[in-house]
Formats: structure tokens, C-alpha cells, sequence
């Protein structure tokens, strides 16, 4: 295949500091009983992340019911400013009335945030909490006020090339044609696709391309953090998947690195064993190995052919269409753990908020309703993610495979709880990987370093 030249695309950037933020902390939160609308005003701002066509039909839908109300809207990017520049905007009461963010910035904003009015939940007649799938319902609803809704859910998924992909699959039938049993059985492993993370292994190593000891061809791009876009929500789900609890019931300890309990009453270290399990795909030590700190940003290294699988989310599928019409690829779910674990997937979304300034909050929270509920299906349609409202669906294993993600597995999905600052979070389980690639600690100090830092982050109530 021929290498794809361009630039990176964009990746969540970590946030910057945000200056004067104690002066915006002074506002007072507006409550639902004060929601208020702008007085000599009919100008509705929404600040969103996806391109404006998605949001046309759905605004002109709002304009229909709410007649003599203009709407603004101003497509932003999820940069290392996004952030600044927002709190910069409210304090200069320029900034938006509906304020598109991701997931876990909502518990890290609530304080600055209008809750949803309990009339419109009323108008609705629905029950969020068995409307909405549990992630939304997680992520927003605090101490029960509703900081944010969503229309949509995005899961963590792998792209593969397929041209390298079939390649490796005809190679093994080729040098195994006299052993009839394993070309049956690693064959419909390849055909399926991995659906467990034991096929994940089965045929990772025949998808590996060596030359002595350097790696010409990767199977996949996974066991460090420097350069894999989704090291922290990868190493998250595959705790998750592997029965670790990530953080206390009252959200004030990260216990990931602690044992559970096995059937038998053994004391089970599943987040270092999910850490190991992550970091041998860079061991050289390993039979997995496959990657490695030195190889380009695993986006590019996709586009170059030097790679056969990634992981990312939708968004990754629509910016490679746009921006590589030519680049062909293929999409699959995560791979899980087996029949006796649960099936999970890691859920990513944006979540659409009210800030406290806004002196449109009641036509601010009728958008986000009429964009969550009634308007949808319109939003998915375009966005390619998940809708974000209940389908009574029994996810399978066996369902699994090739394919992006679908409804089945929107009773699978999850996300974590980060506290007041989900970038740091991040960063501390990106350098726990960070560690043990380089020695610096065993996987279990490595998880005690995280665990005992993110603990502090959750327990922080100053800016």
C-alpha cells in the first residue's frame, strides 16, 4: 500500500490553565427556580464541536417552536484553548448560552452550570434516568439536578487496513497449509474478527512484520501512551473489562490499583494485570511484541501503512473521509475478555451544558431537550455515533466481530468518573503506562504512583 503523506490530525490537547477562573467562580449559581431568559434579547449562542450542517436542520426546528428567537451557532475546535477561551468568553458576557463539552468536564463545571428546569422535565414526560443510556445519566445528573443531555454516545473503537489485514490472513494459510486444523481455526478468527482478546493474540503475532529486531510492520498500535492517541481510555477498559473497580463509591479514592476478591476469596491484582497485559505489546521481551515509544504518532503511522490496527472513535472515520477520500479502511468492536467477564465498552460524547451568565437559560435548556430528544435521530444520522436513549437490546459476545459499534452495545457502554480534573487524570494513567515502558517502576508501584495521585486530584475542591 502506498504511504499517505499529511499533517496530523488534531488530538485532544491537555488544557491549559485558565486564568482569572476564581474571579468566575465568585458568580452565583443561578437555580432552577430563578432560570431566566434575556430581557430586550432574542439571541440564542451554542457553542458545538460538529459542522453546521448537522446542527441546520435541528436549529430551524427550535426556530419553528420558538418563534422571534434568533440562534447563533459557531462550530469550535476540542483544542488546548477550547477551554480558556471559553471562560474568557462568559467572563466578558460574550460567551455562549449552550456550551458544548466533553463528557467529563460536566462534574468539573456543575458549579458554573444552570441545571435543567424541572418544568421542561415535566413537558417531556420521560424519566431521564430510564430514558437516557447510563453514561449520560452518570455523567450529568449530579446530587439530582441535570447539568447537561446528549443526542448521541461514541464508543472506543479499532480501525484496521484492510489491505494489510488480508495480507497477513493469506500469508498464515499459505505457511500453514499442511496443518489443516490451525488454518480452520486462526482462519474464522481472521474472517470474524478478533472477538476476544485471547483471537486478539491468537493471530496479532502473524500480523507483525519483522526485519531481525525491527519491527517493519506493526500489528497494532498499543503498549505505550507517548504515542497512542487512546492509551489512558484503552488501559480504562481493559480494567474495566477485567473486573477492577477504578474509583470509590463516593468518587474520593482511586482503588484501581487495589486486589479484589476471587471466588474462591484470592486476592486478584486485576488493574496490574490489565497494565501488563497493555504494556507487553512494547515489551521486546514479549511474544506480542509489535510497537514501541519510537514509532510515529499511531494516526500517522495508520495512514502510512506502518500499522495494521488503531483504536480511536468516530470521529477519527469522518476525518479520515474527509480529509483521505482515498484511504480505505476497515472499522471493528473492541475485543473483550471472554464469556465470564461482562461485555464493556468505553463511551466518549459531548455533552451539552447551560452556563450560569446566560440570560437565555430556559430557550438554552429547550434546545438542548429538542436536540437530545426530539431531534436526535437527526444528529446521529450525521455524527455516525450512537443515539444516546435506551433501546431494549440484549448485547452478545458472539454478535461481535467486524463492524462499528451499534445499538447492541449501548447497554455495554461506560465511562469513568474524574472528579474536577479529567485531563490530569488522564495524564496520571498515561504516565503510569509511561513507567513501566520504560522500567522506571514494576506495573504495581507503577498503579500505587496513579492511584495515590489521582486520589489527591479527586479529593481537591480548590482551582
Amino acid at each position: 500500500m502506498s504511504k499517505v503523506k499529511g499533517s496530523k490530525l488534531k488530538k485532544f490537547l491537555k488544557i491549559t490553565g485558565i486564568t482569572c477562573l476564581a474571579l468566575f467562580l465568585s458568580v452565583t449559581l443561578t437555580g432552577c427556580s430563578n432560570t431566566k431568559n434575556t430581557t430586550g434579547s432574542n439571541e440564542l449562542v451554542i457553542w458545538g464541536f460538529v459542522d453546521e450542517d448537522t446542527m441546520k436542520p435541528i436549529i430551524q426546528d427550535f426556530k419553528n417552536e420558538n418563534k422571534g428567537i434568533e440562534v447563533k451557532y459557531y462550530k469550535k475546535s476540542l483544542d488546548g484553548n477550547y477551554e480558556n477561551n471559553a471562560m474568557n468568553s462568559i467572563l466578558s458576557g460574550e460567551g455562549p448560552d449552550v456550551w458544548a463539552m466533553p463528557n467529563d468536564w460536566v462534574y468539573r463545571h456543575k458549579d458554573k452550570l444552570t441545571p435543567l428546569p424541572q418544568d421542561l422535565i415535566k413537558s417531556k414526560d420521560i424519566n431521564l434516568s430510564e430514558y437516557f443510556v447510563k453514561p449520560v445519566v452518570n455523567d450529568n445528573i449530579i446530587d439530582k439536578q441535570v447539568y447537561g443531555l446528549s443526542p448521541s454516545v461514541d464508543l472506543l473503537r479499532i480501525y484496521y487496513n484492510p489491505v494489510l489485514y488480508d495480507k497477513a490472513k493469506e500469508n498464515f494459510m499459505d505457511s500453514h497449509r499442511d496443518q489443516e486444523d490451525l488454518t480452520t481455526k486462526i482462519g474464522a478468527i481472521f474472517e470474524k474478527f478478533p472477538i476476544t482478546w485471547d483471537e486478539f493474540n491468537q493471530i496479532e503475532p502473524y500480523l507483525t512484520v519483522k526485519s531481525g529486531s525491527s519491527i517493519q510492520t506493526s500489528a497494532v498500535a498499543m503498549g505505550t501512551s507517548n504515542n497512542v492517541s487512546n492509551s489512558q481510555d484503552i488501559l480504562t477498559l481493559l480494567m474495566i473489562q477485567n473486573q477492577t473497580k477504578m474509583i470509590s463509591d463516593d468518587a474520593s479514592q482511586a482503588v484501581f490499583n487495589l486486589p479484589i476478591k476471587s471466588a474462591s476469596g484470592t486476592d486478584i491484582y486485576s488493574g496490574r494485570n490489565s497494565l501488563d497485559f497493555y504494556a507487553k505489546y512494547a515489551d521486546p521481551s514479549s511474544s506480542y511484541y509489535t510497537w514501541n515509544s519510537s514509532m510515529p504518532n499511531d494516526v500517522d503511522a495508520f495512514l502510512q501503512g506502518k500499522v495494521t490496527m488503531i483504536f480511536g472513535y468516530s470521529n477519527l472515520g469522518l476525518n479520515f473521509q474527509q480529509l483521505y477520500p482515498d484511504f480505505n479502511f476497515e472499522v471493528a468492536k473492541i475485543p473483550q475478555i471472554g464469556d465470564i467477564n461482562n461485555v464493556v465498552d468505553y463511551a466518549k460524547y459531548t455533552t451539552y451544558t447551560v452556563p450560569s451568565y446566560s440570560k437565555q437559560q430556559t430557550n438554552a435548556w429547550k434546545f438542548i431537550t429538542l436536540l437530545s430528544i426530539d431531534s436526535a435521530d437527526g444528529y446521529v444520522s450525521t455524527t455516525k455515533e450512537l443515539p444516546s436513549h435506551i433501546e431494549d437490546v440484549e448485547p452478545k459476545l458472539r454478535d461481535r466481530g467486524n463492524g462499528a459499534p451499534d445499538i447492541d452495545q449501548l447497554k455495554t457502554a461506560t465511562t469513568l468518573t474524574k472528579g474536577r480534573y479529567p485531563v490530569d487524570v488522564d495524564s496520571q494513567l498515561k504516565e503510569a503506562i509511561t513507567r513501566v515502558v520504560t522500567k522506571a517502576q514494576s506495573s504495581q508501584a507503577s498503579l500505587d504512583t496513579a492511584a495515590t495521585n489521582i486520589t489527591t486530584l479527586l479529593r481537591k475542591q480548590t482551582w
